[in-house]
């Protein structure tokens, strides 16, 4: 686990574009969550059998995610509080499906406990965090009332996936 970058500038706007997003939102289908908010971007990935699908997409994210992590093509924004009648972000110990490359970036908003490989790391508001996702790694504790968390990968076409997303074209 490395940290990119301490924070990011604008914050408090940041949060309140992420907030208009949870309506957006569905219940996560996972089994290692529990009502959890959830919402793929770019491209969809359903993890029971890997099928790619469009996303959510917004330009203006897409670019901001790509200075995050040049090259992504896959995001999940992730949701913990009140909103919608309140919404769990924990999750358990797991390892990555093959859908992503090994590497993910990670944009925590809010506060929260990160365990990977034996060791847990405090985030706070802001921390941007480069990991490898194929290493067990889980969500046991958030400590804010509200929390957002950023993941983003990039597709593993060397295993056959391949990219669902439709960007519009200006012209």
């Amino acid at each position: 686990m490395e940290t990119i970058k301490k924070t990011i500038p604008n914050i408090a706007e940041f949060k309140q574009y992420l907030r208009s997003l949870v309506n957006e939102m569905e219940y996560s289908h996972s089994s290692l969550t529990k009502k959890r908010l959830e919402l793929w971007l770019f491209n969809k990935i359903h993890l029971g059998n890997g099928k790619v699908s469009q996303g959510y997409f917004n330009q203006r994210l897409y670019d901001f995610c790509q200075k995050l992590y040049p090259g992504c093509d896959v995001g999940l924004l992730t949701y913990h509080g009140p909103e919608r009648g309140g919404s769990c972000g924990l999750i358990a110990p797991h390892r990555d499906h093959s859908y992503g490359q090994p590497m993910a970036v990670l944009l925590n908003i809010g506060m929260a406990e990160f365990a990977i490989n034996d060791k847990t790391y405090v985030l706070n508001d802001g921390d941007i965090m480069k990991f490898n996702c194929k290493l067990l790694h889980a969500v046991p504790r958030i400590m804010s009332e509200e929390r957002f968390s950023l993941v983003l990968w990039k597709l593993n076409q060397a295993k056959g996936f391949k990219s669902q997303m439709i960007m519009p074209i200006d012209w």
